[in-house]
């Protein structure tokens, strides 16, 4: 690791208010009632601030697994989030992000500026909401893989931390127009997402609307109470040239320390490998899965378990079939879609907040690819500060030679992160 870098970042730290009080919070989004992405029961409600806008510095290193040589990486990011209410009923909501990369790895940095939402939300009655403009729709009860979760696909421009949590905050969303009625016992959402552009825009300051808006889309959701403990989702999601979709989100607290879920989506669609080198190929009948459990200690630990499943990515004797360059085209397009690069996994995940001391969280996920017995690992210690946090992250990737992890070129990186509040 640069040791500019590391003095840099520890030299502020110094610097700062040693106070332990908590760093703000993203205020709510409109879907949360929608989602059954919680793991733990609801938190009392706090009201959401206007603005929250941090700069982010970090530097680090990393290795390339073919010829051992180690890279630089430097990252200055500045993030914003700005959420009001107009006049009564009336909100507005606006999350851009812009991450400055310099790295020597594969691939190379990019400055890339995402603009994450920007909507009007009419609130007609406390029950019935209506959204246009640019929206981070986000569905799923799973945490590794959400096959529900149909508008993530080509919506990440930057990947500065692999924490699905992350990746789901801090991606594009699709332009729409959304009218959500709720009731006591349920809620019922339908979103339309027009065609803006066909294709992609890499420029740094691009809204991309051809990666989020590439064809007409529709989506339908509604959730039912149950219980005070299981509250089921049904989904349903197509387009031009996409043929209608099914999901199902199920969500249930277990006693008062777990919770079980599963997800799961099925429709006709092509193959991964179709997808990532162009092939032309008749659909199929599709399936996607995760089930999983979350289970939270008494001293702050939670840990979760989740298998996954896709029967459009390749099983073990379809992967090293693949010639070298068309694997590399296969994980590009797995991560592009964030969909599964093989057909089963398993994902681990624990974050243990206030290790030893309050205000030091460790958190780190493990991925193993059943198909080709290879892993993707990541672990982060992370101390917040009054209105800073310091962090240093790791990420490898393991297997033996041709296996999917394997073939990530980059076999590890470092990484030390600073964050202020403003």
């Amino acid at each position: 690791m640069r040791p500019a870098a590391i003095t840099l970042c520890l030299a502020l730290a110094a610097m700062l208010p040693a106070r332990a009080a908590d760093a703000p919070d993203a205020p709510p989004d409109d879907l949360d009632a929608l989602t059954l992405a919680d793991k733990a029961p609801a938190a009392p409600a706090q009201q959401a601030q206007q603005w929250r806008i941090f700069v982010e510095g970090a530097g680090g290193e990393g290795q390339l697994r073919d010829t051992g040589s180690h890279f630089g990486i430097a990252r200055g990011s500045a993030d914003l989030r700005f959420d009001t209410t107009l006049t009564k009923g009336l909100r507005v909501v606006f999350s851009d992000r812009l991450d400055l990369v310099h790295s020597e790895g594969v691939p190379p940095g990019e400055n890339v500026n995402t603009l994450r939402e920007a909507y009007l939300s009419w609130a007609r009655t406390e029950d019935q909401i209506f959204d246009l403009g640019r929206v981070n729709i986000r569905n799923g009860a799973a945490m590794g893989f959400n096959p529900t979760d149909w508008f993530k696909a080509n919506a990440l421009r930057a990947i500065v931390n692999p924490d699905p949590a992350v990746l789901r905050e801090n991606r594009q969303g699709t332009v729409v127009v959304q009218a959500q009625q709720l009731w006591s016992k349920g809620a019922v959402t339908a979103a339309f997402s027009p065609r803006l552009a066909r294709s992609a825009d890499s420029a740094t300051f691009a809204l991309n609307a051809g990666a989020t808006n590439p064809s007409n889309r529709w989506l339908l959701a509604g959730s039912v109470k149950v219980s005070d403990k299981f509250s089921p989702q049904l989904l349903a999601y197509g387009g031009d040239d996409i043929p209608a979709q099914a999901g199902l989100n199920l969500s249930a607290l277990i006693g008062d320390a777990a919770v079980v879920y599963g997800e799961v989506s099925a429709g006709k669609g092509i193959s991964l490998v179709a997808q990532a080198l162009a092939l032309p190929e008749a659909r199929t009948d599709q399936q996607r899965a995760s089930v999983g459990l979350t289970y939270t200690t008494a001293f702050n630990l939670s840990l979760t378990a989740e298998a996954e499943y896709s029967s459009a990515a390749p099983d073990d004797a379809q992967w090293r079939a693949l010639p070298g360059n068309a694997q590399q085209q296969v994980l590009a397009t797995a991560q592009a879609l964030q969909d599964l690069p093989t057909r089963r996994q398993w994902f681990f995940y624990a974050i243990w907040k206030d290790v030893f001391v309050r205000r030091l969280d460790v958190s780190g996920f493990l991925r193993h690819d059943m198909e080709t017995s290879s892993r993707a690992g990541w672990l982060e210690g992370r101390y917040a500060w009054e209105r800073a946090e310091l962090a240093l992250q790791w990420q490898v990737f393991s297997g033996r030679p041709g296996s999917v992890y394997y073939s990530v070129p980059q076999q590890q990186t470092l990484q030390v992160v600073l964050r202020v509040y403003l």
